[in-house]
């Protein structure tokens, strides 16, 4: 647990902070990507140059995730684990060392866990069912074999006779050819049920050469420790320094309902025999098939999750693992990590004002609001500092993401509790290799090969600033809510017998508790989910319920009434309300207002947020991802003396404007911004404050606005190249000038005259420059000084003292998306996708070339406006 300790230690002695300053971002504040190794075909010079790109654009962490290689190129592959794939690990945690990156892993290659080192004995196995009536006391030559396609790998366990309320054991009397010769006790009808066990029933999904194999049994604790040790003996043979972190994708091994010791540990766990209550389970009793459902999730938490962790922990390194998909407590596994991982897969449908749709492009959010906050629940309730996130799993399709599309589910994603990102993700790719490089089969694409990568700094320093608040502090969500996890396992009994979590499909198994978190939500309150386990750990406290780490809440939800609660969960309960806790059943506002007070900016303006809480007030991450601009005086939940805005895209700190208690509120549709509360004010703070401009609300009417026109564009960084310069009457895009503009990628340089008059610039030299509508993220320049960059909306950026009397230079560098440039290479038949295996699907996984797309507009594509404030 070394690392741990040392990364907690670290944390700590960063924050003792002037509070009313930018926190002071640790390494782990900058955001962390999946590194797909194709074929792990890296080199030393390739790996420095990849290693140090990433660095310079802000990435601080990179997770290694080995997978199928390249067409044409297996001269080049390297097995995982051999002793030339340990020597190019160390040479990228040297690499990484040198550029401040912090060095993580995958525990294997693809996913799940499992390679050629797993046995077919260790695999993961699932139940073989011959079921069949007879009638009469003899059994002669009854075929019990499992239907032909499923005999292959298939073991007997064993046969079970039912009927007269008698239960059998048969096994012993089925012959080498799967005859059936028995005596029974008795006339009459017979249910016979054979279970035979299937091995391999799953292999590694994208597996790495060196890592083709079984999927490990992840209910058998010495299956998953052989595992283990196999990874680890490879890292102390040939001395490679063990990672920062171990990774555990999501749970996705959906054919695997069965483990040797299950009958044993059911029994233990249960108080009685699945066995002779197999047809019960094999019918869908509801009370059996739950405490199978039950038993499996506390053995994958047993056997797999915390023996990963403890042999983690062993070698100095600690674990990041995304829990969903288990067929388990989503809480206690994500609880029993070093930092649970949430994933969000889509793009989500906000309506914010300006954001473009890309209608057809994109892929719903399976990832609401709900399913984001079950990691940072486990994460508040024990106290652990990280939460973090598979992020833009399959936004849109490969080429068409934007950096602006990217930020709205990000910002949900901080507002649900993640503050340790990480893209999903970048590839490897050798320098010269031809454009576009080695491509992963999902987008997102944050890799330097991508067009919208000249751009990415400005979006990491966001995910940067706002980690960096969002790291500090403690939580202080309002409520603990239980996760009704007996109701989640007695439902639809009769059809498949595995439950998995997964996040495509939460919505259909747990609607109500969907539900339950959007009315919380819209009631204007936060709060974390619990467990049993850990909610039989707390404790009331000075008017607070405690978890065992910690952390305070206001009250207990109930989501419902009729939640079945185990009699140990009930008495804890009882006990807390007892001495005086909140205990609340149903999500009715008027009884949460009884235990805390609602936030205003939900209830009255639909805002997203998050509140922590520090040692000199309350922090808050506040996103307005409606399609309303919003302006107003507020009330807060918490009580202050003064307050500080802090802009995450900008830097920028201003004094807050309050009013009787209230505070002026306002955020564009699209807007996120950090509020920074103080309880007390100190002379420093008074100083501070008085140096600082208030932020002010915007007018209707903004004063002087100068439309500019006449444009020049010309093109830099481009494929193809292009020297020309184009006169334009107007602001326009340019993917319709010309046939060459047309499949154009790159950055196009547009460039106009402003005459500034001296009225202009009477009572101040304070500007907006209005993009309007940016394709796909812009740098502004107002007489060669840089006034930042817009990638996202609003496209509005502020500035002051630029512009003076007379003649003034406009040059707006517009970076493109590469979408126009690939269709062209379709169109050109280009064999760009050269990947094994899946190579490059779409939304939908289906193969496909883009040489049907339209052009993508590209530039800026409305008229653009200075604004005098």
């Amino acid at each position: 647990m070394n690392k741990l300790i040392l990364t907690t230690a670290a944390l700590l002695l960063s924050l003792p902070l002037q509070a009313q300053q930018w926190p002071a971002p640790n390494p782990e504040a900058k955001p962390g990507a999946r590194w797909w190794w194709m074929g792990s075909a890296v080199n030393e010079q390739d790996l420095r140059w990849n290693i140090g790109e990433y660095a310079s654009h802000g990435i601080g962490a990179l997770e290694i995730t080995p997978i199928y290689g390249v067409k044409g190129n297996s001269g080049n592959n390297i097995d995982f684990l051999s002793p030339n794939y340990m020597e190019m690990l160390k040479v990228t945690a040297d690499a990484c060392k040198g550029n401040g990156i912090e060095l993580d892993m995958a525990t294997g290659t693809g996913w799940p866990f499992g390679g050629p080192w797993v046995p077919l004995e260790e695999s993961a196995s699932q139940m073989v069912i011959v079921d069949t009536i007879v009638n009469g006391k003899k059994i002669k030559d009854l075929d019990m074999r499992p239907e032909t396609k499923r005999r292959t790998n298939s073991t007997l366990v064993d046969v079970y006779a039912f009927g007269n309320g008698t239960f059998l054991r048969l096994g012993k009397s089925v012959s080498a050819n799967g005859m059936l010769n028995a005596k029974l006790p008795g006339k009459g009808s017979w249910r016979i049920i054979a279970l035979y066990r299937r091995t391999g029933v799953m292999k590694v999904k994208r597996a790495a050469p060196g890592g083709a194999g079984y999927v490990v049994d992840h209910f058998d604790k010495r299956a998953v420790t052989n595992y283990l040790n196999h990874i680890s003996d490879a890292f102390i043979q040939t001395g490679t320094p063990f990672p920062h972190t171990f990774f555990n994708d999501s749970y996705e091994v959906s054919e695997a309902d069965y483990t040797p010791t299950l009958f044993a540990e059911f029994e233990r766990r249960r108080g009685y025999s699945l066995e002779e209550s197999f047809d019960k389970l094999v019918d869908g009793d509801r009370q059996v098939v739950t405490d199978y459902r039950e038993t499996l999730g506390e053995m994958l938490l047993d056997n797999f999750t915390h023996t990963w962790t403890e042999w983690a922990h062993s070698h100095g390194a600690i674990t990041r693992n995304q829990a969903h998909g288990s067929p388990a407590n989503l809480i206690d596994c994500y609880a029993a990590v070093d930092i649970p991982e949430i994933e969000g897969f889509g793009l989500t449908d906000f309506g914010i004002k300006g954001l473009r749709k890309d209608s057809g492009y994109t892929r719903k959010n399976d990832s609401d609001f709900s399913m984001l906050k079950y990691a940072p629940s486990a994460a508040h309730i024990t106290g652990k500092t990280f939460t973090s996130s598979e992020t833009f799993t399959w936004l849109t399709e490969h080429f068409r993401t934007s950096l602006s599309q990217m930020k709205p589910d990000m910002d949900l994603m901080f507002c649900a509790g993640v503050n340790r990102m990480f893209f999903h993700g970048t590839t490897y790719s050798p320098k010269n290799d031809p454009w576009p490089g080695w491509k992963f089969y999902a987008s997102v694409d944050m890799s330097p090969t991508n067009s919208i990568w000249r751009d990415a700094p400005y979006f990491l320093k966001y995910i940067e600033r706002c980690q960096s608040f969002l790291q500090w502090g403690q939580p202080d969500n309002d409520f603990i809510t239980y996760l009704p996890i007996h109701d989640m396992m007695a439902k639809n009994t009769k059809g498949k017998r595995l439950m998995q979590f997964s996040i495509h499909a939460m919505g259909k198994l747990t609607p109500e508790f969907v539900e339950c978190i959007n009315s919380i939500d819209r009631a204007g309150f936060d709060c974390d989910y619990i467990s049993d386990a850990l909610l039989l750990s707390t404790t009331f406290s000075n008017g607070k319920i405690q978890t065992a780490a910690g952390t305070r809440y206001s009250g207990l939800i109930i989501p419902d009434s009729h939640n079945i609660l185990t009699p140990e969960v009930k008495a804890h309960i009882d006990n807390l309300r007892t001495a005086g806790a909140h205990i609340i059943i149903g999500t009715a506002a008027a009884d949460m207002a009884h235990a805390a007070k609602a936030e205003e900016m939900k209830t009255r303006y639909g805002l997203k947020l998050i509140r922590r809480s520090n040692d000199k007030g309350h922090h808050y991450f506040i996103a307005n991802l409606t399609p309303n601009d919003i302006q107003g005086y507020t009330s807060l939940s918490v009580p202050l003396d003064a307050a500080i805005w802090f802009d995450p895209m900008t830097g920028k700190r201003e004094r807050a404007d309050i009013d009787n208690g209230n505070i002026l509120l306002s955020l564009r549709s699209g807007e996120s911004i950090i509020l920074q509360t103080f309880d007390k004010v100190d002379n420093s703070l008074l100083d501070e404050l008085a140096g600082l401009p208030v932020r002010c609300g915007w007018s209707s009417d903004e004063g002087t606005e100068k439309e500019l026109s006449a444009w020049t564009l010309r093109f830099a960084e481009c494929m193809p190249d292009n020297g020309k310069t184009y006169d334009l009457t107007g602001a326009q895009p340019w993917e319709n000038l010309d046939e060459t503009t047309r499949t154009l990628m790159g950055t196009g340089i547009y460039e106009c005259h402003a005459n500034i008059t001296e009225a202009d610039l009477k009572d101040g030299n304070i500007w907006t420059i209005d993009l309007g509508d940016v394709r796909e993220s812009a740098r502004v320049y107002v007489n060669d000084s840089l006034v930042g960059c817009a990638w996202a909306v609003p496209y509005r950026l502020d500035f002051s003292g630029l512009l003076h009397k007379g003649d003034n230079i406009i040059r707006i560098e517009v970076t493109n998306l590469p979408a126009n440039r690939i269709s062209q290479l379709d169109r050109e038949g280009v064999q760009w996708r050269k990947f094994e295996e899946i190579n490059i699907v779409d939304l939908h996984y289906k193969r496909t070339t883009y040489e049907g797309w339209d052009p993508v507009p590209s530039g800026l594509n409305s008229a653009i406006k200075l604004l005098k404030r």
